[in-house]
């Protein structure tokens, strides 16, 4: 029961106003059940990011973004 409420919190999250940074986010949230705990809390960090920082950090900056968020990069790569 909590899963679902931290899940639909997260889903809401996820809605950005960038198609590319929402594209990204929705390839995570669709695994979202299957994600470990770890991959969970780095998609928390990454939901708290405004959009351009998001996108600068994924497509200008993709080395760090592998860095500070190693769980999650396979779905950016």
């Amino acid at each position: 029961m909590k899963e679902d409420i931290i899940y639909k919190k997260l889903n809401f999250k996820a809605r950005r106003g960038m198609k590319e940074t929402t594209h990204v986010i929705n390839k995570i949230m669709n695994n979202y059940k299957s994600l470990s705990l770890s991959e969970k809390e780095e998609l928390e960090e990454l939901l708290d990011m405004n959009d351009q920082d998001l996108f600068d950090l994924i497509f200008k900056d993709n080395l760090n973004f592998k860095k500070k968020f190693p769980n999650i990069k396979r779905y950016v790569e």
